[in-house]
């Protein structure tokens, strides 16, 4: 199972966690509403579950192996060094972490119907570049064989 999303990297989880009440007072951890973070989750969530519909993929409810790609936009420095280098992509090592990219794009697989749960994930490869096309690619392979 594959998914090209043709978004920019999300936004970190974190940014998105407040403390929150609910109407009788009782606070607790929750994501705004209308934070960015929210609103690439319904939108790759969205797009997830048009490209399952589409090309009939069955929920995966065993192990099974992720790799995610996050691609940003090039910087100045990332483009001179991808020029002189001759390299299409360049690795990215800043900001954000891939550790809080990968919990909004794990959660919105899980949300579109891909995995059951995210513990079922026995094996996660994380990579961030640079490159012309800003996107997300997530890859998903199970022991069982696929449609």
């Amino acid at each position: 199972m594959k998914f090209i999303l043709s978004l920019p990297p999300p936004p970190t989880h974190q940014a998105a966690l407040r403390i929150l009440k609910t109407r009788d007072g009782r606070q607790f951890i929750g994501k705004m509403a209308k934070s960015s973070a929210k609103k690439w989750s319904v939108a790759a969530t969205l797009m997830m579950k048009s490209e399952i519909a589409q090309k009939g993929y069955v929920t995966i409810d065993g192990a099974c192996y992720v790799t995610i790609k996050f691609y940003y936009p090039h910087t100045k420095d990332s483009k001179r060094w991808s020029v002189k280098s001759n390299q299409q992509f360049v690795k990215k090592c800043t900001r954000p972490d891939l550790d809080n990219l990968a919990k909004s794009v794990l959660d919105c697989l899980v949300d579109a119907g891909a995995i059951k749960d995210d513990g079922l994930i026995v094996n996660l490869i994380l990579a961030k570049y640079y490159t012309d096309t800003e996107q997300v690619v997530v890859d998903i392979h199970s022991d069982e064989v696929e449609n």
